[in-house]
């Protein structure tokens, strides 16, 4: 599998770009739909529930399914292998899952007391179910991108967002309460995880080395994951302790096109990762020199004209959601811009020391830079409120690039990290 011919991968990349259009497309259509029918603060709740969410997630898979994935691409070619080692991650997830959704139903509260929204508290109770479902899904999925079933792993995607949609929208025209929006994220994983379950038809019994692999390899590789979501999302947790609902909402709002912009290069590190494994292992480095150049040029390529065109026609829903809003949120998307188009490149090859079988420092390696996005972002929103935000966050973003090729360098022995491979 991991000497599938090139074609695969520009295959793989277009099934899960299909996906990737399917997520913005939904998430692009739900804010508007929020912003229009309850305004900017609705928006501002609802963004931070899912910001949490998506955190806490991470919190609740316990980097299990970055284990899976790692090691089911490994042993792709050992079915013996093979059933444990994915019938252990799902004995600890959904031990890990089930008590994080524990945990925050006691802390919702106090987390809309922190935020100084009761309306964050609520939501987060909302989106409980989903939580422990979340993490299962997570390694489940990673299944599929561990076997680089990329076809079956967009299909799981889009099923996740067309639900929330539709539930969001249900949710909506039945007129309930702006923050039961939220229920929508358990929801769609409650309808996901039997469709998962039937396509993989996983092994339920595991064994005792592998899950002592997966708690170690996971526990080296949370921080990585936990941080990795945060990194996206610190300037919007930072901002609920400093502004109002309804400026943490027009930041949110262009927050949105930016993440979605970021995917773009995150779409394509779906599909590679698996296929880095065994020539990081084998310490190919003709190989790893191939898929990573491929990997930065379709990032960058793809990044470019989707970011020229999102700048381009967001001034065209000021008639529809308010001139104050799309204006804001404009400005914000100018500036976050210019950082992701540095980072935009690397995106695609940012996991290569997970995929290398190092988590530990590859969360040491994202420590080091959500620590230099809370820091930048600490010292300019206080004075320049979210403008201050979209600066810092640009700058850590573009100061990622230069923090991975040097970690490249020294912990792969790649000279020049990822731009200089020889």
């Amino acid at each position: 599998m991991a000497d599938a011919p090139p074609h695969k991968l520009l295959s793989d990349t277009a099934y899960s770009y299909g996906a990737f259009a399917l997520m913005a497309l939904t998430g692009a259509l739900l804010n508007l739909f929020i912003a229009a029918g309850w305004g900017a603060a609705a928006l501002g709740v609802f963004n931070q529930v899912y910001a949490a969410f998506v955190v806490l997630a991470q919190l609740a898979a316990f980097g299990l399914h970055d284990s899976t994935q790692r090691h089911v691409a490994e042993h792709i070619d050992h079915p013996d292998e093979l059933r444990p080692l994915i019938g252990s991650a799902l004995q600890l997830v959904t031990i890990s899952g089930g008590l994080s959704a524990a945990v925050l139903w006691l802390a919702s509260d106090w987390i809309g007391q922190l935020t100084d929204s009761p309306g964050v508290g609520e939501g987060l109770r909302w989106i409980v179910p989903g939580l422990g479902l979340f993490a299962i899904n997570k390694v489940l999925l990673a299944v599929l991108n561990g076997q680089r079933r990329i076809r079956a792993l967009a299909l799981g995607q889009s099923l996740r967002f067309v639900v929330l949609g539709a539930s969001v929208l249900a949710i909506g025209v039945l007129d309930r309460p702006s923050v039961q929006l939220c229920a929508g994220f358990s929801i769609a994983e409650v309808a996901l995880l039997p469709v998962l379950l039937i396509g993989i038809r996983p092994p339920l019994r595991g064994s005792a080395s592998w899950r002592a692999r997966h708690l170690a390899f996971g526990a080296h590789a949370l921080p990585n994951g936990l941080l990795a979501e945060s990194y996206l999302r610190v300037d919007v947790l930072m901002l609920s302790l400093f502004v109002d609902d309804a400026q943490v909402g027009t930041y949110s709002f262009a927050t949105m096109f930016a993440e979605g912009l970021y995917q773009v290069g995150a779409t394509i590190r779906t599909v590679v990762n698996p296929a880095l494994v065994v020539p990081l292992i084998a310490g190919d480095r003709a190989k790893i020199r191939s898929l990573s150049r491929t990997a930065m040029a379709l990032g960058l390529a793809a990044f470019v004209p989707v970011a020229g065109g999102v700048l381009l026609l967001l001034p065209w829903l000021a008639p529809w959601l308010g001139e104050e809003l799309v204006t804001g949120a404009h400005e914000i998307l100018w500036i976050l811009s210019g950082g992701l188009l540095v980072y935009a490149a690397f995106v695609p090859v940012d996991h290569a020391l997970l995929q290398a079988g190092l988590p530990g420092r590859q969360s040491g390696l994202m420590a080091l830079n959500i620590c230099l996005n809370a820091a930048l972002n600490l010292a300019l929103i206080p004075g320049l409120g979210i403008e201050g935000a979209a600066f810092a966050t640009a700058t850590a973003w573009a100061l990622s690039a230069i923090t991975l090729n040097l970690a490249v360098w020294r912990w792969l022995g790649l000279p020049w990290g990822l731009l200089g491979i020889r």
